[in-house]
């Protein structure tokens, strides 16, 4: 197949950016001819006028329309898959693909169909407001970056788009990561049959080490990330070490925090072979985020190298890791309740053992480079087939 993949990289890279980039490579090593479409948030916000033009252009932006037409006098496209386009590539894209007869999957990364922030998170809490009452109650908070401004522009485009129905007249399958994203998705309006739960894929890092010491947390050091929860947590006496690997905005203020808490030792950002040798080093790993997270890389890669997974019971982590089998749930966003899941596995070797070989079999069975290379090509198949019979879409009533 020819594949195209259309992609707004971050600021910042992150878990996103891996994830489409690693995807590219999956698809081109599964013999497939893959076209990547790809532009920068760092070219449209470096320079207030390119900021403006920008936001101008978040609704239905031109140029995505000449990247379609020049991608197709190439040779045509078998199906169009997209990832993030806001701010740059717009809307628009879905229209220019689907108006040229070309299938389109849409991957739900995170959640900014339906949320400024894409995290579904105000202030700390879950939050679902947007969700229920729509895209313009994010703009008294501010939800995108802290600014009332960014955030109506972000609600104008949703609001846009969803009266004249593009996501369901041109997108023929949205991939979500987690089946708690489909959950949301679907209350939000979407048609429960056109998402289908996509895993994503992590290059097997080898036969994996005998368990480490300790704990460890790979990930953005933000608030919505809850790496205070969990420092907090290890002043419980849990007994044993916690590594924190990342770099973000908290992170002078998680140093200060972690001031006179026994065993915690800041990694700094990390290449992901680095990732993968800290891994193999530690006994499990934590991901105590308060937000819903979607799936992400970081639990993939603890599976893959059989460290059990520690999350909140109440996200997507609990599609993702299988308790009792790959990790352990905890209840409550408090670290008393962190800490009293750790302090099992830091006692208990045995079980340690157990869920590591558990985790181990769930990145096997689910995140595998061949088997989630197989999951995409039923999918792609499936809508280029969809296409070919010249299926609609555009009876299905747009999202409240």
């Amino acid at each position: 197949m020819r594949i195209a993949i259309f992609h707004n990289r971050y600021l910042q890279r992150g878990g996103e950016d891996t994830a489409v980039d690693g995807e590219a490579e999956l698809l081109e090593k599964g013999g497939h001819r893959v076209e990547r479409c790809l532009v920068e948030n760092r070219d449209a916000l470096a320079r207030p006028l390119s900021a403006l033009r920008t936001a101008l252009r978040a609704r239905r932006n031109p140029h995505s329309a000449s990247l379609v037409a020049t991608l197709l006098r190439a040779g045509p496209v078998d199906v169009a898959h997209v990832h993030n386009f806001f701010p740059v590539l717009s809307p628009s894209l879905h229209e220019a693909l689907s108006s040229r007869g070309v299938p389109v999957v849409q991957t739900l990364h995170n959640y900014r169909l339906l949320c400024a922030n894409g995290n579904l998170l105000r202030e700390g809490r879950a939050c679902e407001e947007c969700l229920t009452r729509g895209p313009w109650h994010a703009v008294r908070y501010g939800c995108y970056r802290g600014s009332r401004l960014q955030t109506a522009v972000w609600a104008e485009v949703v609001a846009h788009h969803r009266a004249r129905g593009t996501w369901l007249r041109c997108v023929d399958r949205f991939a979500a990561l987690s089946e708690f994203a489909r959950r949301k998705f679907i209350a939000a309006g979407l048609p429960g049959e056109r998402i289908e739960v996509a895993n994503q894929s992590l290059e097997d890092p080898g036969e994996p080490a005998p368990p480490g010491e300790g704990a460890i947390y790979v990930g953005r050091l933000s608030r919505e990330k809850g790496v205070d929860l969990l420092i907090d947590a290890w002043r419980e006496a849990i007994g044993t070490p916690l590594a924190i690997a990342g770099t973000g905005a908290e992170e002078g203020a998680l140093r200060e925090r972690a001031r006179g808490v026994p065993r915690v030792r800041f990694l700094g950002a990390l290449s992901h072979d680095a990732v993968l040798r800290e891994l193999r080093a530690a006994a499990f790993a934590v991901v105590p985020s308060r937000c819903y997270e979607n799936a992400p890389f970081a639990a993939v890669e603890a599976l893959a190298s059989a460290r059990p997974v520690v999350a909140w019971r109440g996200g997507s982590l609990a599609d993702v890791i299988e308790e009792g089998r790959s990790g352990l749930l905890f209840d409550a966003l408090d670290p008393r309740s962190i800490s009293a899941t750790c302090r099992r596995l830091a006692n208990d070797r045995q079980l340690v053992q157990r869920l590591g070989a558990g985790a181990r079999e769930r990145y096997l069975e689910r995140h595998a480079p061949d088997v989630v290379l197989a999951q995409r090509e039923r999918l792609y198949a499936a809508v280029i087939e969809e296409r070919r019979r010249g299926g609609s879409r555009g009876a299905v009533p747009a999202p409240a």
